[in-house]
């Protein structure tokens, strides 16, 4: 199947690139159905909310990236950008232990992809930027809560040294799509809740989209083995990724 030919194109995808402000949610609105309106009066989500709804996310991210990883052929990827998506699962992998640590649960252990996310390099970079940004979204509205009790304090600057990475990992994306990656000045502010983000991924939770702009949704795609994850950190050192950095709420 051809994915430009016969869904939307990259453009139509993420509309010039614009995720910013309302216009992320537009952009969401049209690939995903989303529906909800940004900045709609809700009450906080709790902790336990947030810090499950965060762990599916990053479950979902090494998933995801395992995945491109072991289709990096299929992709045309460069030895190079197989080194991003490798420190990437990294990363998201070093953020799930940490949210398990502090009592996380993902609410899914499995996930649905578009049939050709993992062989259509333009796909592949839209469909991720998509997630991080709405990672970042929800890392930085996670910050808004915690930020609002000294008790919660720690867990704030947690949130937001997360939500720094995921803009990173975003920035990867667009490269990996041929986009300028730093491209604004201001990580985007999209979602008032975590949970505001659950319509924005609920088709790769239950695989069933809004609709087909997208292709066909296959799985379930299991997530990474003890052994993918052991093998991948073996590679610590030659990749260069630092795991040594503390978040804020460990130190």
């Amino acid at each position: 199947m051809d994915f430009l030919s016969k869904n939307v194109s990259r453009r139509t995808l993420l509309k010039g690139g614009a995720l910013l402000g309302t216009g992320a949610m537009m952009g969401f609105n049209h690939v995903f159905g989303y529906s909800r309106v940004f900045g709609q009066a809700a009450a906080d989500d709790d902790l336990q909310t947030i810090i499950n709804l965060a762990a599916t996310a990053e479950l979902f991210a090494t998933t995801h990236y395992l995945a491109a990883i072991n289709g990096a052929g299929d992709l045309g990827l460069a030895e190079k950008q197989v080194d991003y998506l490798k420190a990437g699962f990294l990363a998201e992998q070093d953020h799930l232990e940490l949210l398990q640590s502090l009592g996380a649960v993902p609410v899914v252990t499995e996930f649905y992809v578009p049939e050709n996310l993992f062989s259509d390099k333009a796909l592949f970079a839209a469909v991720t930027e998509v997630a991080e940004t709405a990672f970042v979204g929800a890392y930085l509205a996670a910050t808004r809560v915690f930020s609002k009790s000294a008790d919660t304090t720690p867990y704030a600057v947690t949130t937001a040294q997360i939500a720094a990475v995921e803009a990173e990992h975003r920035a990867l994306a667009r490269q990996i799509g041929e986009k300028l990656p730093n491209n604004i000045s201001y990580a985007q502010y999209t979602l008032n809740n975590v949970s505001d983000a659950v319509p924005v991924l609920q088709p790769f939770l239950d695989g069933q989209p809004a609709d087909n702009s997208l292709g066909a949704f296959v799985g379930p795609v299991q997530p990474p083995t003890a052994d993918d994850i052991a093998g991948i950190r073996e590679e610590i050192e030659a990749l260069g990724y630092d795991n040594t950095v503390q978040p804020f709420a460990a130190m």
